[in-house]
């Protein structure tokens, strides 16, 4: 298989799984009229803490101006908080509200109870096997 191919059906596969775990989380972005985007950021906030909109925007690729729109938005939906730093006003931090961590709360226990049994019945060297192959994808694709 050449290089293409391969490419080809990561970026397929990726988009797979992206699409159906977007597909089972729509109901709960619906109820808590965020975007999926939306849930990511908030998603990586929860598990990151506290971060600058630069940081935040490095570790979801995205672009600063549009990471600070999204981060604007929750914060008017109340998920969000945006702080400037006194040492540099140009540096916004962001982290989440009460009301934020109990959305990702519940759309990660949500993803939890979905797919708990078939996660459960994968061995751990599957597991491990899953993780390195992401690993080497990762230095494959990193430019470093």
């Amino acid at each position: 298989m050449n290089f293409i191919t391969y490419k080809n059906l990561v970026d397929k596969y990726n988009r797979n799984i992206e699409n159906s775990i977007q597909e089972e989380l729509r109901p709960y972005c619906y109820k808590h009229k965020i975007t999926y985007l939306q849930y990511q950021i908030l998603a990586v906030l929860f598990d990151e803490g506290a971060l600058t909109i630069g940081d935040l925007s490095e570790k979801m690729s995205m672009d600063t101006g549009n990471m600070s729109a999204q981060c604007k938005r929750l914060e008017q939906k109340g998920y969000t908080l945006r702080l400037r730093k006194k040492f540099d006003e140009r540096v916004v931090e962001v982290s989440l509200t009460r009301q934020g961590r109990l959305i990702i709360t519940e759309m990660n226990d949500f993803l939890n109870k979905r797919y708990r049994n078939k996660w459960n019945n994968l061995d751990e060297e599957t597991k491990k096997k899953m993780l390195e192959s992401y690993e080497t994808m990762l230095k494959l694709f990193t430019k470093k």
